[in-house]
């Protein structure tokens, strides 16, 4: 595939594609920046809902930075962008991964998926919309932050949800990720998840931190105010690490941990 030049965003043209019944199906998971743990989030969160008897799909959409095939410890011959560029087909793409699920691959350290054009734009909303009906739930592992690239997969889903930590750094930009999905995209609601939380009640605390900062900067302006609906807090839990470190999910590896019981908890909300 060839460099493309950079294009502008029409996230309507993307809601046209997928079925309304489909797009309740579809969860863009992202976050403000890296380093958060977006896409150890999105895994276990996968995992469990296939362990709540739900058929998943998670998609790789950090186009050109993907990551998601070293937490699972997988090796892919086929990625997407076989499929982009017309090498492979979409079935033999999607792989099963560890935790009862299954996931769509991207190519990692590819510069033409630095920046989204119509190319990149089309083939990744007809993968979407293909996919879509066959499962209950897609998760949609974003980029972190607002370029192109990740506002234009988060127009593709349903709904969002934000992965945060209580570090400053973290708090700053997931508000610029609410602020900007609220007035481009006219999100409502947000949903939030906190990780690394080190007490019981701190996701609590982050999402009234964040929702007072919102209420007072970005509400006013809009006719419909945006309120953040707290998923569930994750623990800073040593497990996790572990798991990481072993590059499994800390569902497979420590079922009854802290961590596993929070994420089965926040599938269960996500699931109602």
């Amino acid at each position: 595939m060839s460099t493309f030049a950079s294009s502008p965003v029409d996230p309507s043209v993307a809601r046209i594609a997928v079925p309304p019944a489909a797009l309740r199906r579809i969860t863009a998971v992202t976050s403000g920046k890296g380093g958060v743990g977006k896409t150890f989030v999105t895994a276990n969160l996968a995992a469990a809902l296939a362990r709540l008897g739900r058929r998943v799909l998670v998609l790789d959409a950090d186009l050109g930075l993907a990551n998601i095939d070293v937490v699972l410890n997988l090796f892919p011959k086929i990625t997407l962008h076989d499929v982009f560029t017309g090498r492979s087909s979409l079935a033999d793409a999607i792989l099963p991964a560890p935790g009862g699920f299954s996931v769509l691959l991207a190519g990692s350290g590819m510069v033409e998926y630095s920046r989204m054009t119509p190319e990149i734009r089309e083939q990744l909303q007809r993968v979407v919309a293909e996919v879509a009906p066959k499962y209950d739930h897609v998760l949609l592992d974003t980029g972190a932050g607002i370029s192109d690239v990740v506002l234009y997969t988060i127009s593709l889903a349903g709904e969002v949800l934000v992965v945060a930590t209580p570090e400053p750094t973290s708090l700053t930009d997931a508000y610029a990720t609410i602020k900007v999905l609220a007035t481009t995209q006219t999100r409502r609601p947000i949903r939030l998840v906190v990780n690394q939380v080190r007490k019981p009640g701190e996701g609590r605390t982050v999402r009234a931190q964040l929702q007072a900062v919102v209420d007072r900067y970005v509400n006013p302006g809009l006719s419909e105010p945006v309120r953040l609906d707290l998923l569930g807090e994750v623990p800073s839990d040593p497990s996790v690490r572990d798991a990481v470190q072993r590059r499994q999910l800390v569902l497979e590896t420590m079922p009854g941990s802290a961590a596993s019981m929070a994420m089965l908890a926040v599938a269960g909300k996500l699931r109602a």
